[in-house]
């Protein structure tokens, strides 16, 4: 009896695995530029989420920064879209600020004031690379440090999110 257990259970075993593997080749992975890699929402409206592949977010206008991390010894050149340019369309009624989630789920808020004093960049590009998963990409959070280096502190550090894959409007 427990021999025919055994063989149904390795049965079954390869029988959900060959359906496992049709159901993957039935559906082959979306290219990356047409994977959705960040939304944006609005607090209580799940109506008015906004999803952006990696395609869409290069298609809005960009901006360059110079920003040096605090583990780095060197500034490095980083491309993205403002963050305000990327709420454009988001009501912010009575909005104070921005949740931002990473995939690892460490979020961090970033006050509205911050966009227009700042003008913060979700990054998509270091050094004209795009940003590897493995290099806390794709999706950064950069504040031009360069030029306000006022902006090193930890405050700040702390608001420069990496593998940023969601942001809502609170």
């Amino acid at each position: 009896m427990s021999a025919f257990r055994h063989f149904i259970g390795i049965f079954a075993c390869l029988i959900i695995g060959t359906c496992a593997g049709t159901i993957a080749l039935a559906a082959p992975e979306q290219p990356a530029d047409q994977r959705t890699l960040l939304t944006v929402a609005v607090a209580g409206q799940p109506q008015l989420a906004r999803h952006f592949t990696l395609a869409r977010l290069q298609a809005l206008p960009s901006r360059t920064v110079r920003a040096m991390l605090p583990e780095e010894t060197q500034a490095h050149t980083w491309e993205g879209v403002r963050l305000s340019d990327l709420l454009v369309g988001s009501p912010r009624y009575a909005a104070q600020h921005l949740r931002v989630e990473a995939l690892n789920d460490y979020s961090a808020l970033i006050p509205l004031s911050d966009l227009e004093r700042f003008q913060p960049i979700l990054a998509y590009r270091r050094d004209d690379q795009l940003i590897s998963i493995a290099e806390r990409g794709p999706l950064f959070i950069i504040y031009p440090m360069v030029d306000h280096p006022e902006l090193r502190t930890q405050v700040y550090i702390n608001r420069t999110v990496w593998q940023v894959s969601r942001i809502t409007v609170e």
